[in-house]
């Protein structure tokens, strides 16, 4: 049994719980030595600490070490109860206690040497004649913010003035403005005015877990930074949680929620496989999100970067989908790789499923598949009223609902610290998807006026419209060429796009890659939520 050390968790309460009742679970609490640290009112929840084993003998149960989807969790050894006065509790949420999301950014090897600035600005002459697709280019060296905007069509005048987006990741990095405005300057558009950009750093960070903050700040970098890019008026709010824990997380995004700023979207670029969630996490993550939507707060969520997860962690139970991207009250966003032409109009563009060859052959490099937007059909919540038109088979909630761009290898330049020093470099994964829209959303929204909770009913009105581009697979690959002090032996690699490497590919209207595709230009902007 693991007993040592302190731990924290979220008591659920029945939301018919009277105030005698919920002082009756306080008075409990403490007289067990736990700290009740914060009453959620709004979500009819505690927020409580102490040391492991008073939580043990309150909850009657043990809690020992093991492995949980392929990741180390102290758990409760059998199911919790409590003394039978207390009616008012309906579960505890966060008693998993494991390292659960990590951030959904993928960085491009490192920029390959001969990088396009374009789509097809560069083409190698050593393209393996075995390997024949209709679009092809050396890959590109990483859009500039300006370039980021093309990707979603957004009019000159669409800028975000008056919108307020929020970003929740774990820890905080205080350097981001001022690298933010560094790159905003040797990019030629405007940096943040004071009291743009505002950061909530957490009280007491765990940087003894998920990898410390130096694991977080090239998210951080990236979600700022392509919210910006998007709606270069827009206030953004950063708000770092803890820990990767669910429960600090799915706290951290109540407080964005419920701060005085009242932002119109809040953005979500982490994810963990959906089976590390308890059936008392996805209530409390439920009963955020439905906090959220009820204050007009519409939210985002990566599907992660690991396809149908048939390759992540252990999965020898086969696919699966990613939390919190798998809520049915969150909107899911897929991946697209994008190659944009000198002119900035899309050149080429298909869902972000890559396989990986050899250039010098173009054979397979085992097993095929390298990274693409995760997708797919949740084991634990039902399907929408909104997406039953979508499958006959099955009846869980599929995702992704809406995608943007997520290949690295069409992906976007950020400007983060690398080793301690602030460096340009590619990124993509749904970790840029998700911000690329969650801010196209905030832009609506601030033209518009419309006040909107969950977005995803009103993506799926305008399916099928030109306010949706819709992703199909496209005959199209890159070609990628590794520095030769790397020291791998093949330096270059063909990128192919959406070929099915794995089980998920795009297709005509919804898929499981890019949803309903990808919100574009003006026809979007004028018609979010017009039909609802």
């Amino acid at each position: 049994t693991v007993s040592r050390g302190a731990t924290s968790a979220i008591v659920l309460l029945k939301p018919s719980a009277t105030d005698a009742e919920r002082r009756d679970v306080t008075g409990w609490l403490r007289s067990q030595g736990i700290h009740v640290d914060r009453d959620r009112a709004s979500i009819h929840a505690m927020s409580v600490s102490g040391p492991r084993a008073a939580l043990a003998h309150a909850f009657d149960t043990t809690f020992v070490r093991q492995r949980v989807s392929g990741r180390t969790a102290v758990v409760p050894a059998r199911a919790l109860s409590v003394p039978s006065g207390l009616n008012a509790v309906q579960s505890v949420a966060g008693l998993v206690d494991t390292d659960a999301a990590v951030p959904t950014t993928v960085a491009a090897p490192q920029t390959s040497d001969d990088c396009a600035a374009y789509w097809g600005q560069k083409l190698s002459a050593d393209w393996p004649a075995s390997v024949k697709v209709d679009h092809r280019s050396n890959a590109l060296c990483g859009y500039g913010p300006q370039r980021l905007r093309a990707i979603h069509e957004l009019p000159q005048d669409a800028t975000g003035q008056g919108a307020t987006i929020a970003i929740v990741a774990a820890f905080d990095d205080d350097s981001v403005e001022a690298n933010t405005n560094t790159y905003s300057a040797a990019s030629k558009m405007q940096g943040f005015r004071p009291g743009q950009y505002t950061h909530h750093a957490p009280q007491d960070p765990d940087t003894s877990r998920c990898g410390g903050p130096s694991a977080w700040t090239t998210e951080q970098h990236l979600d700022v930074q392509a919210a910006h890019a998007i709606a270069p008026d827009a206030n953004i709010e950063y708000w770092g949680a803890g820990s990767c824990s669910t429960q600090s997380l799915y706290s951290r995004i109540l407080d964005a929620a419920e701060a005085p700023s009242a932002p119109d979207v809040i953005s979500l670029s982490f994810g963990a496989d959906e089976d590390l969630d308890t059936a008392a996490d996805r209530t409390l993550l439920n009963r955020v999100l439905v906090e959220a939507a009820s204050r007009g707060i519409s939210v985002f969520a990566s599907t992660g970067n690991d396809g149908d997860n048939s390759l992540a962690g252990d999965h020898a139970e086969g696919p699966g989908v990613n939390s919190p991207a798998s809520s049915p009250y969150v909107t899911a966003v897929g991946g697209t790789s994008t190659g944009l032409d000198a002119d900035d109009h899309i050149a080429v563009e298909a869902g972000w499923e890559t396989q990986t060859r050899f250039a010098h052959n173009g054979a397979i490099i085992p097993p095929g598949f390298i990274y693409g937007a995760g997708g797919g059909e949740s084991k634990y919540y039902p399907r929408p009223s909104w997406q039953r038109s979508l499958s006959a088979s099955g009846t869980g909630r599929l995702m992704p609902d809406v995608s943007s761009l997520a290949d690295p290898n069409t992906g976007f330049t950020i400007y983060s610290p690398v080793d301690g020093k602030p460096s340009y470099e590619a990124h993509g994964g749904t970790s840029l998807a998700t911000p690329m829209v969650a801010s196209t959303v905030a832009v609506a929204k601030a033209r518009s006026h419309r006040r909107i909770g969950l977005a995803s009913p009103a993506f799926y009105a305008l399916a099928g419209t030109p306010a949706l581009r819709d992703v199909t697979p496209a005959s199209a690959a890159t070609w990628y060429r590794r520095s030769k002090d790397t020291g791998q032996l093949w330096l270059e690699t063909l990128y192919l796009w959406d070929t099915k490497p794995q089980t998920l590919q795009s297709g005509a209207g919804w898929d499981e890659v890019t949803g309903l595709g990808v919100p574009t230009g003006s026809a979007f902007l004028e018609r979010f939520g017009a039909q609802r």
